[in-house]
């Protein structure tokens, strides 16, 4: 009986060992391939500004695309490990905007490669908002901790 006791708590002691996650600081993004998302809303908004061959050290970590609203979001961790958003909508509703910034307070305007953006700002998130015909495009949304460079340099990215 000894002799069993002493397996099974050898089997169990092998198992505890072995089922252990691995220690290490390092944190694995999961990146994701935005092309298919971006595709469709081009289909739905020819005329909306999307983005385009980022820059090295941006990783695209989410992406979607409802087609109910024709939004599209598509996040990315930048190389200051900062996240930065873009958020899109054909035609938006009324609540898009101040949903999607959080109710931010529009603080003025910005250039962008000789274009107008509009900033918005709540607490340290900075939103910067352009219509695009009916598409009304949001860089920066209410979970973004991108800095106003980012926000500027994802801004040179998009194209129609």
């Amino acid at each position: 009986m000894i002799r069993s006791l002493a397996l099974v708590l050898g089997i169990v002691v092998v198992v505890f060992f072995l089922a252990q996650a691995p220690r290490s600081d390092k944190k694995s993004l999961r990146v994701v391939d935005p092309a298919s998302d971006v595709q469709a809303f081009s289909a739905k908004a020819p005329g909306g500004a999307v983005p385009h061959a980022m820059p090295a050290g941006w990783r695209s970590t989410v992406s979607s695309y409802d087609e109910d609203t024709g939004q599209l979001r598509i996040g990315w961790v930048t190389p200051k490990n900062h996240y930065a958003e873009y958020a899109a909508q054909p035609a938006p509703t009324g609540g898009f905007l101040p949903d999607i910034t959080d109710r931010a307070t529009r603080t003025g305007t910005l250039d962008v490669d000789g274009v107008t953006w509009t900033e918005y700002r709540k607490d340290d998130a900075i939103s910067l908002v352009r219509s695009y015909g009916s598409t009304l495009v949001v860089l920066g949304t209410l979970r973004d901790t991108a800095s106003l460079d980012e926000l500027r340099v994802l801004a040179g990215r998009l194209s129609g």
